[in-house]
């Protein structure tokens, strides 16, 4: 809120008016300024209080920011709490001129009222609304602009702004000296009510002329050379600046002293020489701009250029000899100034020649060499190895970037990652040498060990460098035939820990074991004397069919072990098909009467401790008892089937889980 009073020549004769209006302003404002903030403000300033000035624009001086000034008194604010609605507040008007300088007024509290400061004689309130027309000189013209602003132009006769226009220009014609200055400070008050003839720098800049007159005005300003100033001065419109500058850009005004104002300005009216100078003078504004202060480099990269921060960064890391990252200058292309400044950074600092080349091959110029890929990952910062990813990656240059894995042991090990699936095995070899196992199992999954040719091709590789990586391997029948192979079964703990991984009764590392290579594990797992539980896993495998394990089984069937025999008939007992010789299907049932009773004799609940009544009950564990047929699971169907075949009657039920898993 802005509380205006104005004082002027021929003001009334009682000067008091002044300061009663003042301080009912002064106070109102501080009441409106506490409802919003919970406080009054020390200074009039804060709330908007402003008197204005005498007819001749002067104001009496102000001591400290509590007091200011109107024409022939000076008003202070002189405590002004907080919080409390009741808190304190006091307000004073005190005279200034030899007429007013006996005149002492003040105000307190909330509800106050204006009283004498020497008697405190209450004053009585006087008409400000009369006493602002009278004494305001420009109070018309005030109250259109608060309604309708007038600050452009021009306007048709009737319109309202016409009318208060119109009356300041005369009221400064008159030499009214408060309205010769709002005249001289309004912005196109003296281009359209003259009191003296236009200069060109109002038709250039103001608010009437054609684009056809400004043109014209612009030639006549460049043949006076005034018009640099004329364009650069605060009030031209972006009117004048569209007439005004293309002349100037044409005329080489950019490289130049005022380059960054002129651009920035063109930007902001969308003048199209802005472009062209940026293209057509790449090489010399680039040039120019070199020189400058670091500050003016970035303003004109940002403002005038209009590039991206991240962009104009990388510019001025090279102005400095650093590379920045490749991705940043890529997309989109290089414009021509930037271009430009890039031959210029490589004049200066020949270190960059790598960058440039990189650069080139991601541009499509020219590929680099792989000589200066190399160089270029052995000095480049690690996180600005990924750049590498746009670009044209070789076997040569992967193996670049695996050498950098000492001082980029993450970065390097990212890179890598994408490129490893689509590299021959032989590549894949060479190029992983420099890793560590630790980094080689981060990569267990881009090596494709799942596809079955490149398992084939790996195998020796991976026993070689890190057995961890046979997790999610493939194992063909060749495969198979390598890992039964004394020197690779001793790294994984022997010929049974390998059968074991390969029947499935070892989950790890997950071997995928495919059909035609779990028959080789099966049949070597069933040379000589075989363990029931390789017996037990192939019998009950259903990646094998029937016929097949009948094959594979045949022997088996008929060993003298009856363990080997048990195991064999309790996983042929999954397939209702299966023929189960009777002296194998009895050698499982017997395994599993004796697994039955061994269960039940340790099933009984001891009674709690005498030392110990309300202690925890034991019970015997029962994990000690021998598994039936290899811990082959059986349910009631493959009991049955069992028994059938070994044609003798059902073993004794327990009150007991029947089937020990």
């Amino acid at each position: 809120m802005l509380f205006v009073l104005v004082a002027a020549s021929g003001a009334p004769s009682d000067p008091s008016t002044e300061a009663l209006c003042g301080l009912t302003a002064l106070h109102a404002a501080e009441l409106a300024h506490f409802g919003e903030k919970d406080r009054y403000a020390l200074q009039p300033a804060t709330v908007g209080f402003l008197p204005i000035p005498c007819a001749d624009g002067t104001r009496p001086s102000a001591p400290d920011s509590q007091s200011v000034g109107g024409c022939r008194f000076l008003f202070t604010v002189l405590e002004a709490g907080s919080g409390d609605p009741d808190a304190p507040l006091e307000l004073e008007a005190r005279g200034m001129t030899p007429d007013t300088q006996d005149l002492r007024f003040r105000m307190k509290g909330r509800n106050g009222f204006v009283t004498r400061a020497a008697s405190n004689a209450r004053v009585a309130p006087t008409d400000c609304e009369a006493w602002v027309r009278e004494a305001d000189p420009l109070h018309r013209y005030h109250a259109l602009v608060m309604r309708y602003e007038c600050r452009g132009g021009p306007y048709a006769p009737e319109h309202p702004c016409a009318e208060a226009l119109t009356g300041l220009a005369n009221l400064a014609r008159e030499g009214v000296g408060v309205a010769r200055m709002e005249y001289a400070a309004h912005p196109t008050a003296r281009e359209l009510y003259p009191l003296s003839p236009p200069t060109p720098l109002m038709h250039l800049c103001g608010v009437a002329d054609t684009p056809q007159q400004r043109r014209q005005v612009a030639d006549t300003l460049a043949r006076q050379g005034r018009l640099l100033d004329a364009v650069l001065s605060p009030d031209c419109r972006n009117e004048g600046l569209r007439a005004g500058l293309p002349r100037l850009l044409r005329d080489g005004a950019c490289p130049g002293p005022r380059c960054l104002e002129l651009m920035t300005l063109a930007r902001r009216a969308q003048v199209a020489e802005r472009l062209t100078v940026l293209e057509s003078r790449a090489s010399p504004l680039a040039w120019w701009l070199w020189n400058q202060p670091a500050a003016v480099q970035r303003d004109f990269l940002s403002q005038a250029a209009e590039l991206s921060s991240e962009r104009t960064d990388a510019l001025l890391q090279l102005r400095e000899g650093r590379s920045p990252g490749l991705h940043v200058l890529t997309t989109p292309p290089l414009t021509r100034l930037e271009t430009a400044w890039l031959d210029r950074a490589l004049l200066e600092h020949r270190a960059l020649s790598l960058f440039v080349d990189l650069l080139g091959e991601l541009q499509r110029r020219a590929p680099a060499s792989d000589a200066a890929f190399r160089a270029w990952t052995a000095t480049v910062p690690c996180h600005q190895l990924d750049d590498a990813y746009a670009l044209s990656l070789s076997t040569e240059r992967l193996r670049a970037i695996a050498r950098t894995q000492p001082r980029c042991t993450e970065t390097t090990v990212q890179v890598l990652s994408r490129y490893l699936a689509k590299l021959p095995p032989a590549d894949v070899i060479d190029v992983l040498k420099p890793l560590t196992p630790a980094q080689l199992r981060t990569l267990h999954l881009n090596l494709d060990l799942a596809d079955p040719a490149r398992a084939e091709a790996l195998f020796d590789w991976v026993m070689e460098r890190e057995p961890d990586l046979l997790d999610g391997l493939t194992a063909t029948p060749g495969v198979v035939a390598k890992l039964l192979a004394p020197d690779h079964a001793d790294r994984l703990g022997g010929r049974e820990a390998v059968l074991d991984l390969l029947l499935g009764l070892k989950p790890v590392p997950g071997i995928r074991v495919l059909p035609e290579a779990l028959k080789v594990a099966a049949q070597a797992a069933l040379q000589g004397a075989p363990l029931p539980a390789h017996v037990g896993a192939i019998a009950s495998d259903r990646r094998l069919s029937l016929a097949e394990k009948q094959t594979l089984l045949a022997h088996v069937l008929r060993s003298p072990d009856p363990r080997v025999q048990a195991a064999a008939a309790g996983g042929l007992a999954t397939e209702p098909d299966a023929v189960i010789p009777a002296t194998a299907a009895r050698a499982c049932v017997a395994e599993v009467q004796t697994s039955r009773e061994c269960r039940a004799s340790r099933a009984e609940v001891l009674a709690p401790s005498p030392r110990e009544p309300n202690g925890p009950r034991d019970e015997k564990r029962s994990e000690d008892c021998p598994l039936a047929c290899a811990g082959v699971e059986l349910d009631d169907d493959r009991m049955k089937r069992l028994i059938e075949s070994a044609a003798e009657a059902p073993p004794p039920r327990f009150d007991v889980p029947a089937f020990p898993r």
